[in-house]
């Protein structure tokens, strides 16, 4: 096990190896362990800060960083572009170097620059290149709260879930990152994240989305990169476009909306909300105890029925959310020590 990843920055699961992703997961494990014995923690980064910049709403990555890195024994500060200089276009470059100076971790959620940071464009990529630029300037870590490619601390909080559901044999099971409806166009942030970390620790990794050329595409980096580590890490990666087919034999359906294009997702997209809202009906073509997972929050009755989301034999997505808060605690313990 790699043990030592102080000073890192986590802002892209392909960044790390194999062996760097599977001490996260076991270091998580054990924070969780003690947690749930009542062990104090408040040692492990006793008198560090993080900052957190947030330029888009946030509910659990808010609520598990901020809890995370108290439970550490550390201290947080909140805040959004429009409380820094950042309004006034004070450059990414030199609000990297002043965090530095008064930080020891600094974790940002940022995507679609024009929306929320009142940019003049935005082109699919842009919030990387920001959490680059920091990181580049910044001598602290940097941690990535969601970008516009991908949402790392949610996958490996997943992850950490499928291992706990089943156990060390997790690698072995059919997993299905499924598309699911929403009206609006999402980042695809989430299936790029889950191919990208599942193939590198040897998953079974199905991705499946509607046969709309283009629109549901992702990333072709996040593709090559998932075939490769699958291939190298005895995993496998396949693509449907047949939710149907593709739930045949899952131990996991994994459901999230995302769209590359956005007009011809608005035109096209409810032509498949039937069959891509997960329901019993999917489950009745899984394998016996196959979970239903989604990052929330879930627009019910369109990614997924009520009746599903809410079943405690099947739904896990409560669970998955809690080990944010491990995975996180994790992540800032090994990077921020």
């Amino acid at each position: 096990m790699k043990s030592d990843l102080r000073g890192r920055d986590f802002i892209s699961v392909m960044d790390f190896t194999k062996e760097e992703l599977e001490t996260i997961l076991q270091v998580a494990i054990w924070l969780k362990m003690r947690n749930s014995v009542g062990d104090d923690q408040s040692d492990i980064l006793k008198g560090k800060n993080l900052g957190m910049l947030f330029a888009s709403p946030s509910t659990r990555t808010r609520l598990s960083f901020s809890s995370g890195i108290t439970q550490l024994g550390g201290s947080s500060q909140i805040y959004n572009p429009q409380e820094l200089q950042l309004k006034n276009k004070e450059s990414w470059k030199d609000t990297g170097e002043m965090i530095s100076r008064f930080l020891d971790g600094f974790a940002i959620r940022l995507y679609n620059l024009k929306a929320q940071m009142g940019a003049d464009s935005y082109e699919y990529g842009d919030a990387r290149k920001v959490l680059r630029s920091i990181a580049e300037t910044a001598r602290i870590p940097v941690i990535n709260m969601l970008d516009d490619k991908e949402h790392p601390c949610q996958i490996m909080g997943d992850i950490m879930t499928m291992r706990e559901k089943f156990g060390e044999d997790y690698k072995k099971k059919k997993v299905v990152m499924s598309w699911a409806y929403d009206d609006r166009a999402k980042s695809a942030g989430v299936p790029q994240t889950m191919i990208a970390a599942g193939c590198l620790m040897g998953m079974n990794i199905t991705l499946c989305y509607p046969p709309v050329e283009g629109c549901y595409d992702v990333d072709p980096e996040y593709v090559a990169f998932a075939k490769k580590a699958a291939h190298e890490n005895g995993g496998s990666f396949k693509i449907s476009n047949d939710i149907w087919e593709a739930s045949k034999g899952a131990d996991v359906i994994y459901a999230k909306s995302w769209a590359r294009m956005p007009e011809k997702h608005a035109e096209l997209s409810i032509k498949y909300k039937k069959d891509y809202c997960i329901s019993h009906k999917h489950f009745e073509k899984t394998n016996e105890g196959a979970v239903y997972m989604h990052c929330l929050p879930a627009k019910r009755n369109a990614e997924v029925t009520d009746a599903l989301i809410d079943d405690p034999k099947i739904s896990i997505v409560n669970d998955e959310a809690e080990n944010r808060l491990h995975v996180q605690k994790a992540i800032m313990a090994l990077t921020m020590c």
